[in-house]
């Protein structure tokens, strides 16, 4: 079971560094949608002023990679939603995860793995492990934390080095969230875990039940 989890999580933090990079300045148009269905058992939404960008987020029978910025600057609109801190948000949904107590149990194996040069290459932008240092790993509630810092330069980036993460379970389909702060409009640490503790609870409260 850990061996499959890990090539699940692996698949999925690949997306998670290379996903946002080419679509991260948040110019978008018309409306945008405050939650997005991911096949027909999850929902992924974020906290207060965050809206889905549609057109960087895609679903498929594989998974899907959601990204979610400020409601008011993805709509272009002056009445939307802000939110209080500006940040690049983002969901990756893969099925075939185990209940979360499994998961749970799967932690210390999953830290070992993350902290390693294999680990730090899944995470890093440019797939180079010597770009990423992990600064802490810890867990909220079943889910796993991340504080990590990724100096790799890529094309669109227009995110600070350091993220904070959460990796989970929900509904049989392992979660990955992630909080990025904006080169422009840095956030401190704190902030930024703030804004992640925020949104997995909004996912956990969309999908309950």
């Amino acid at each position: 079971m850990l061996s499959i989890v890990r090539r699940r999580l692996v698949g999925l933090l690949v997306l998670c560094a290379i996903g946002p990079l080419a679509a991260c300045i948040m110019e978008g148009g018309g409306s945008a949608p405050t939650s997005v269905s991911v096949g027909d058992q999850m929902t992924v939404a974020g906290p207060s002023g965050y809206c889905v960008d549609t057109s960087a987020s895609r679903t498929g029978d594989s998974g899907a990679f959601v990204l979610l910025g400020s409601c008011a600057s993805l709509s272009q609109s002056l009445i939307a939603a802000r939110p209080k801190y500006p940040a690049i948000l983002t969901a990756s949904v893969s099925g075939g995860g185990p209940d979360a107590e499994t998961f749970k149990a799967s932690f210390p194996s999953m830290a070992k793995f993350l902290s390693s040069t294999a680990g730090r290459a899944a995470l890093s932008r440019n797939g180079k492990a010597a770009s990423v240092e992990i600064a802490q790993i810890g867990s909220a509630g079943d889910a796993m934390t991340i504080r990590a810092t990724d100096t790799a330069a890529a094309p669109g980036q227009n995110v600070e080095p350091e993220y904070w993460r959460a990796l989970m379970t929900i509904k049989g389909q392992i979660v990955t969230l992630t909080v990025m702060g904006l080169k422009d409009k840095p956030l401190s640490s704190e902030v930024k875990r703030a804004l992640l503790d925020a949104f997995i609870a909004r996912v956990r409260a969309v999908n309950a039940g």
